[in-house]
């Protein structure tokens, strides 16, 4: 591997911002010492401080300021098809901002590597090429250790927000909403959320409303239309498409089938 340019502890004013349509030209890692906004994939994403990302050379770069101050550590580098396996083989993913807590050692790396790139030393290529080395295992280690101990902590602050969810489906549920519930950024939310119970929180929205949409349609009488809007539903239209998308049924139908088996008993 080899580093192409590196800056350790830079800091911009309120309106910095980079914009890369087709890359840098090489690969790019950043490590966010302050809240960032991203646009990835056409999504633009509010990030949290102590967070990094690593760009595939070729990925547009698009981000900046959240209004603040904007400092971070960065490089820029290269790698051969060999040295690929050393990405998949720590599982380090590429075009993707996550929060990864206290960084201090990972910022006295960059700035290692940056005092190192910059001297007159004899032996100054090797020693960058081994403190890159040492930074992405570090990053690894860092990564999965961190997203284990984050999600333990967050498992029963989430298991109750997931039944406030299925207590409340009349609610108007959103990420931004859930999110300031447990005090995250609305992408470490998803994040972690889909990875305790393996379902996007919208997704277990929905499953909240279509469940207690089947509990109304086959132990009341109430009009399909109050059900949709008991269930959380501007519009009963939106209701029945979105049951029958899940269910393969009508509700109508739903509550017909109910009320014959409860006549075959």
């Amino acid at each position: 591997m080899k580093i192409n340019n590196i800056g350790y502890n830079h800091k911009h004013d309120s309106d910095f911002f980079v914009l890369r349509p087709n890359g840098s030209g090489d690969n790019l890692l950043l490590l966010l010492k302050t809240p960032a906004v991203f646009v990835l994939n056409g999504e633009e994403l509010h990030t949290d401080k102590n967070s990094f990302i690593l760009f595939r050379e070729g990925t547009p770069q698009d981000y900046r300021s959240d209004g603040g101050e904007f400092a971070n550590d960065w490089f820029h580098f290269s790698f051969d098809e060999k040295e690929k396996a050393l990405f998949e083989a720590l599982e380090i993913p590429f075009d993707k901002v996550i929060s990864i807590g206290d960084m201090s050692n990972l910022s006295q790396l960059i700035k290692n590597m940056s005092y190192e790139n910059y001297s007159s030393n004899l032996y100054k290529t090797d020693s960058v090429e081994l403190y890159l080395q040492l930074f992405f295992i570090k990053l690894s280690e860092k990564l999965h250790s961190t997203e284990e101990i984050r999600i333990s902590s967050c498992y029963d602050k989430m298991s109750i927000l997931r039944a406030k969810i299925y207590s409340m489906p009349q609610h108007d549920w959103n990420i931004e909403g859930l999110a300031h519930e447990l005090t995250m950024s609305k992408s470490h939310f998803e994040h972690t959320y889909k990875k305790i119970f393996g379902i996007s929180p919208m997704n277990e929205v929905i499953n909240s409303r279509i469940e207690h949409a089947k509990f109304m349609l086959s132990s009341t009488d109430i009009p399909i239309n109050q059900i949709a809007e008991m269930c959380g539903y501007k519009s009963d239209i939106h209701f029945m498409r979105q049951f029958k998308s899940k269910l393969g049924i009508t509700p109508s139908g739903y509550r017909t089938g109910t009320i014959k088996k409860r006549g075959e008993k």
